[in-house]
Order: structure tokens, then C-alpha cells, then sequence
């Protein structure tokens, strides 16, 4: 774990909310209540989008404090508008902002255990390559989907972003 991931994992924060910001004109142009994408769902069984960002953002946060062997600010997981959820993605992107120099130097002998995890634990290389990464990226990604899904006309650009190519 270094800082490059930390930076990598405000690059698709900032992504995903410039995908709500075109969500955002969508529902203007189209006159309805963007709040609406809140409730989307791919299925009946599966969290909304709400809950989406809400996870992608504490991936985000747990990861770096987890193996920075800091503490997490608490978030309270009570957004309800569209608004709250782009603040919501802001707050976590500034918190992963202080954290791009932390001392991420022992991260691999961390003992991760998550309060949701009863009592079971990953050393901190575990739980970065198994549960950080694939959780944010799922997560994140079935954002992504609920917007596509709901009409929003967005491709694979909006979701990678700019890419850092050399001449």
C-alpha cells in the first residue's frame, strides 16, 4: 500500500461525482427530480444507489485508515438527496486527501477486523488485495450501472477518466 492508491482511490471518487454532476443536467434537461437515481436499483435483492456510494465511500476511507493504522472518520450514513450523496463523496475525497503522505509502512503485518467480519480478521495485505480493491471497484461500478441503467448517457471514459498517457 502507498500513496498511489490512496490518489487513485480520490481519481475515481472524483469520477463517479462527475458522473452524478451529468446526472445531475440529465434531470434538469429532462425535468424531473434527480433524487429519483437515489432509490435505483439493478435488482429487488440489491442495495440501492444510495447505499452504493455510501459503500464506495467507506471503502475508500477504511482501507487507507486500516492500513495507516489510523482511525476512520465516522460517518452517519443518513444522506437522502442527491446532494448529500455528491457532499458525502467530497467529505471522503478530502479526508483520503490527508492521508496521501500517512505512514503506510506496515500495512502487510496490520491485523484488519472489521466490526461486520465476527471476530475474523485479514492481515492487512489480505484485506487490501481481497476485500479493499474488489469492494470499492464493485461498489463503485454498480453505481455506475444504476445511472446507465436508469437513461443516463455515460461510457467508460466518464468512468475511467482522464488517463495519465505519454508522448
Amino acid at each position: 500500500m502507498n500513496k498511489h492508491y490512496v490518489t487513485q482511490f480520490i481519481k475515481m471518487l472524483n469520477n463517479l461525482e462527475g458522473v452524478m454532476a451529468k446526472a445531475a443536467a440529465h434531470a434538469d434537461a429532462k425535468k424531473f427530480d434527480v433524487n429519483n437515481y437515489t432509490t435505483e436499483r439493478l435488482f429487488p435483492d440489491m442495495l440501492n444507489f444510495t447505499k452504493q456510494i455510501q459503500i464506495t465511500c467507506d471503502s475508500a476511507k477504511f482501507c487507507v485508515a486500516y492500513l495507516s493504522q489510523t482511525t476512520a472518520p465516522k460517518f452517519e450514513d443518513n444522506e437522502k438527496t442527491w446532494t448529500e450523496l455528491r457532499e458525502r463523496i467530497k467529505k471522503t475525497t478530502d479526508y483520503l486527501k490527508t492521508m496521501i503522505e500517512a505512514d503506510y509502512s506496515k500495512f502487510k503485518e496490520a491485523k484488519i477486523a472489521p466490526s461486520w467480519a465476527g471476530g475474523q480478521w485479514l492481515n492487512g495485505e489480505e484485506y487490501f488485495y481481497e476485500m479493499a480493491i474488489p469492494n470499492f471497484y464493485f461498489h463503485s461500478t454498480v453505481a455506475y450501472s444504476l445511472l446507465r441503467k436508469a437513461g443516463l448517457e455515460v461510457g467508460k471514459g466518464d468512468f475511467l477518466g482522464q488517463l495519465n498517457f505519454k508522448k
